[in-house]
């Protein structure tokens, strides 16, 4: 068996999501399998090699294409990859990644890694577009561009340097923004009672709930989400109730709780640093899709609370769809509704809730909106 070392196990990672697996699940396999092989420090570049090379795909490919004449398997052209972001990216010194993405290059192909690499360290990158430098699909750039102006394009470059949350006092690994979500639904009902987490899974929301709650119920559509939930739960708050239906038409009586929180399912374009995939799987068609899922969970959530009960939705993304369009229309169909003001100071007016772009704090971007049901 070879030995561990962080540029193997982040080749054989990166190989796999090449092949279509999702980055952070890959890398948590391949971390875990290491065991005690790899010291933090290494674990550390692993997770770097693995997430940046998968991130600045595009801009990796650009700088590669002039080198390369022929159609390469996948874990010869994750090798060149990986190679090229040392190289680009994390300053590296060219004989320490070439030599060393060589050693764990597949024999077969080491010679055209070795002789690719050694171009790519002499290279000046010439850049097309910003979309191509930063790293975006040309529709995500010009969505933040023409959504945020200047704040886009400072949001998409943060993204590219992830959020690295410290843990809850509890342990548990909660980004800020969603942390900010859980203080204002806590904040909107202080006289606490019955709640239910429409969407659940992972459980950092429902888990971050405060103490005034006397009964919560974790619902989740998918099942096998739901066992990952389940385990979050009983190990940072047991006594939730976990919940497998979709939330859409979830098994509560109309009227019978005190709030609701929807985190809606969406394109999560608020929170591509940590998800360094994201970017190259969400497509732009996928949002009128979301949108449609989004109202039809705040239908059922308005359903379900009583009146002088809180409904809060809120979502990883930046859209105006599926923020201030989904919220507007929601309360237009919905007169009982009294929109609430938020309490941080860290939201951005974003009418009538509030928004954390990716640049403000380093965190992920995040839409949150409350009303009270008269």
């Amino acid at each position: 068996m070879k030995k561990f070392t962080s540029r193997r196990v982040a080749l054989q990672a990166l190989t796999e999501i090449e092949e279509g697996a999702r980055a952070n699940d890959t890398l948590a396999s391949f971390l875990a399998s290491s065991g005690g092989e790899l010291s933090e420090r290494d674990r550390g570049f692993v997770t770097e090699l693995v997430q940046g090379t998968t991130r600045m795909r595009r801009a990796i490919d650009h700088v590669l294409e002039p080198f390369l004449q022929r159609k390469l398997d996948s874990d010869v052209r994750a090798a060149l990859r990986m190679g090229t972001h040392q190289l680009l990216n994390l300053g590296t010194p060219p004989h320490a990644a070439v030599n060393d993405t060589v050693a764990v290059t597949p024999r077969r192909a080491s010679g055209l890694v070795n002789a690719v690499l050694r171009k790519v360290s002499t290279v000046d990158p010439q850049w097309p577009n910003e979309a191509t430098r930063h790293s975006y699909p040309d529709w995500i750039w010009d969505l933040f561009i023409d959504t945020w102006g200047q704040d886009g394009k400072a949001s998409l470059i943060a993204m590219n340097t992830p959020e690295r949350p410290t843990p809850r006092p509890d342990g548990y690994i909660q980004g800020q923004a969603s942390r900010w979500v859980s203080d204002e639904v806590d904040a909107a009902s202080p006289g606490g009672g019955c709640i239910v987490d429409l969407c659940a899974a992972p459980g950092g929301k429902t888990t971050a709930a405060g103490c005034q709650w006397s009964s919560l119920f974790a619902n989740e559509i998918d099942a096998s989400r739901a066992q990952g939930l389940q385990v979050n739960i009983d190990r940072f708050r047991p006594g939730i109730a976990v919940v497998i239906s979709d939330g859409s038409r979830a098994p509560f009586r109309g009227g019978s709780v005190d709030a609701v929180l929807v985190d809606a399912p969406c394109t999560g374009l608020g929170a591509l640093g940590r998800r360094s995939d994201a970017r190259w799987q969400v497509t732009e068609e996928a949002i009128g899709r979301l949108v449609l899922i989004q109202a039809a969970l705040l239908d059922e959530a308005f359903r379900i609370l009583r009146p002088g009960g809180v409904l809060s939705y809120s979502v990883c993304t930046v859209t105006r769809a599926e923020t201030v369009e989904v919220s507007a229309q929601f309360q237009a169909s919905h007169r009982e509704l009294t929109g609430l003001a938020l309490t941080g100071s860290h939201w951005r007016p974003h009418y009538p809730g509030g928004i954390v772009l990716p640049h403000d704090y380093g965190t992920d971007g995040m839409a949150m909106f409350q009303w009270k049901r008269q």
